[in-house]
């Protein structure tokens, strides 16, 4: 059996692939506004998220997941996916096979975490148990017909969230290693006041949107999210990993997360004039597709020197899911030659994640690098504290 995380990432790449194609594919599922959405967040970002997560908890106590509980993690997340296409999508046994895989990943998170009292690090058993939270209350509203309109967009932001948290441990730790190898420097901040105050603006602007307060002040907590955010990114020395295509993915994930809470926190202040539907994308595909796409292709990325060195095949996958996502937000109906936007965004989309996958196969044999996510060999990886 493969190191815990390359199942994983390749269940994350293939459900990438696979999300999309009911705007491809018309008449593949019922309701495939609701499947695409579902989908995207509790099958692909979800097992990305699982991947990620097997490989941080081992860094930090020292213990890996064993072949039958890795086993049993691939079915769970498997039987999920198979209930909501095939089996009875608004039943209880369709939600206990959705639930099941968040479920079984946070019990194998938390017993290492607490053997080894890594009490700070207990969040990563967190997630999980959210996400199976998430998907439940999801699931369970739709079926008696009170899903919240806004359910999409705390959805999204939840884990833009995330993202936050996550990428803004990752990109400095990453970023400061890299110029290191090139020239000594100052570390970058990892946790400041603009990430908390982010952080806060993002949870408070969610919770007007839940408690139907006031959407343009959710719209206004977004914004100020959006240029705190910006200013975390001015400080991270862009300018020096320019010519560092690995390290430049992570940042343009992260310029992404800045310009989807803009455009988001735009479109709910002035809803008449500009569309969140296609603005919420700058988070999904932009942040999220491309936040995941950069953090789990660094583990089949090649090393040479002490660094990754991001190959022809992950560059041009990374371009296609940046103009993807352009063309989806900034012209989402417009039509070339008879093919829509939305469908050419989609198969650009698809591209890119078919040459993650097969990147994927063809390391499936080779050893785990170590450490797995970053190629600093002289210290342990700062972007898993």
């Amino acid at each position: 059996m493969p190191a815990p995380h390359k199942p994983l990432f390749l269940l994350t790449g293939l459900w990438a692939v696979a999300s999309p194609l009911v705007w491809l594919w018309p008449g593949l599922v019922a309701d495939p506004v609701f499947w695409h959405l579902h989908e995207f967040f509790f099958g692909m970002a979800a097992a990305a998220i699982g991947g990620y997560l097997l490989i941080a908890v081992p860094h930090w106590t020292g213990q890996r997941i064993g072949r039958p509980a890795l086993w049993g993690l691939i079915i769970a997340w498997l039987a999920g996916r198979g209930a909501e296409i095939l089996l009875w999508p608004n039943t209880v046994v369709a939600w206990g096979f959705a639930a099941s895989y968040p479920i079984l990943l946070a019990g194998l998170l938390i017993r290492p975490l607490l053997r080894a009292r890594a009490w700070p690090k207990l969040w990563m058993a967190a997630v999980p148990m959210a996400i199976a939270l998430a998907d439940l209350a999801v699931l369970v509203t739709r079926q008696h017909g009170t899903l919240s309109p806004t359910a999409p967009l705390c959805l999204t932001l939840g884990f833009a969230g995330l993202i936050g948290f996550v990428g803004g441990r990752i990109v400095p730790a990453f970023t400061n290693s890299r110029i290191n190898l090139i020239t000594p420097t100052a570390l970058l901040p990892a946790r400041t006041t603009a990430g908390t105050l982010a952080a806060a603006a993002v949870g408070l602007a969610v919770q007007c949107l839940i408690t139907d307060i006031a959407q343009v002040l959710a719209g206004a907590l977004l914004c100020s999210a959006a240029l705190l955010q910006a200013i975390r990114l001015a400080g991270w020395q862009t300018r020096a990993i320019m010519t560092q295509a690995d390290i430049l993915m992570l940042h343009m994930a992260w310029a992404w997360l800045t310009i989807g809470l803009g455009l988001v926190g735009v479109a709910l202040i002035w809803p008449q004039v500009f569309s969140l539907t296609a603005y919420l994308h700058a988070l999904t595909t932009g942040a999220m597709g491309s936040m995941i796409f950069a953090i789990a292709a660094r583990p089949f990325t090649p090393r040479l020197s002490g660094r990754l060195v991001a190959p022809a095949d992950l560059s041009v996958a990374f371009a296609l899911i940046t103009v993807a996502t352009a063309l989806r937000i900034f012209a989402p109906d417009t039509e070339v030659m008879g093919i829509s936007v939305l469908q050419g965004a989609a198969a650009l989309w698809v591209c890119a994640w078919a040459l993650f996958v097969l990147r994927i196969l063809r390391h499936w044999h080779h050893p785990a690098p170590f450490p797995i996510l970053s190629a600093d060999l002289g210290r342990k990886s700062g972007a898993l504290r």
